[in-house]
């Protein structure tokens, strides 16, 4: 406990935190390192010997200073809490109590995607990416949209490959049966793969090139479908994930009405 608060505390300086995000481009000289901190070489050498003396960093034998490799992964894993600091608000209002705790531990994954908070923009963001998807689109949702249906119907008729997640108390819309009754063929085609699960974790529309939303439920369980978009490889491979693990879980859906 004591290293862990120690560890904290040097972690609590703008400038020890800057000057890790430096290194962790690649070694350098206190001049160097002062220049790009903007910073005097006395004050920048202040800050290195508390974090060389915690083992955060390192000095070579030419005297470069660099990330040690507990550094590193100091620096790996604060990732994580930046993305939540950042979005505190968001956070403080959506849970991720029912999220499975490993991607809880992989967050920092998406530190390089986009807060949309607006929702129109998060269902036209959907509707684009159906259009734009070539090879896959995955769906988890506590409600079946009727906006984002001609282009999630679209997509798979041209052979992209749709799965959706639902949960099993979910309600249809009036309409349903024949907005959708085209899916029917899709399913027997192999095209389209419906499966439901108890509930709904979390919100998500994602394609082989993009996450379209990310939302998380808000305090009281339900979905304002605010949230989180992007391309970014890391953000991609972590909502991929996450799509497998409940649809490895979930089962076949044998109650729409056109079945």
């Amino acid at each position: 406990m004591e290293r862990l608060c120690n560890l904290f505390f040097e972690l609590s300086n703008e400038d020890r935190i800057s000057i890790l995000r430096i290194l962790s481009e690649g070694p350098l000289n206190l001049t160097n390192l002062s220049k790009q901190l903007g910073a005097t070489n006395q004050e920048c050498s202040r800050h290195l010997s508390r974090l060389i003396e915690e083992k955060i960093v390192e000095k070579t034998p030419d005297g470069l200073h660099r990330i040690s490799p507990y550094g590193e992964l100091i620096v790996r894993t604060s990732r994580a809490q930046s993305f939540v600091v950042e979005h505190r608000d968001y956070f403080n209002t959506h849970k991720l109590s029912a999220l499975p705790e490993e991607f809880v531990a992989r967050i920092g994954e998406l530190s390089r995607s986009e807060y949309v908070d607006d929702v129109m923009v998060v269902f036209q963001n959907i509707e684009r990416m159906f259009r734009e998807a070539e090879e896959r689109a995955m769906r988890i949702t506590d409600h079946y949209l009727a906006l984002g249906v001609p282009a999630s119907l679209s997509a798979a008729e041209r052979g992209v490959r749709f799965r959706i997640i639902t949960p099993v108390d979910i309600e249809y819309p009036q309409d349903f049966e024949e907005r959708t009754a085209p899916f029917k063929r899709l399913m027997q085609e192999g095209s389209f793969t419906p499966r439901e699960a108890e509930r709904a974790d979390v919100f998500l529309a994602m394609s082989e090139r993009e996450v379209a939303a990310l939302s998380f439920p808000n305090r009281d369980g339900r979905f304002d479908y605010l949230g989180f978009t992007s391309k970014d490889s890391a953000t991609l491979r972590w909502c991929e994930d996450l799509f497998e693990h409940y649809w490895e879980r979930a089962r076949p859906k044998t109650n729409l009405p056109w079945m």
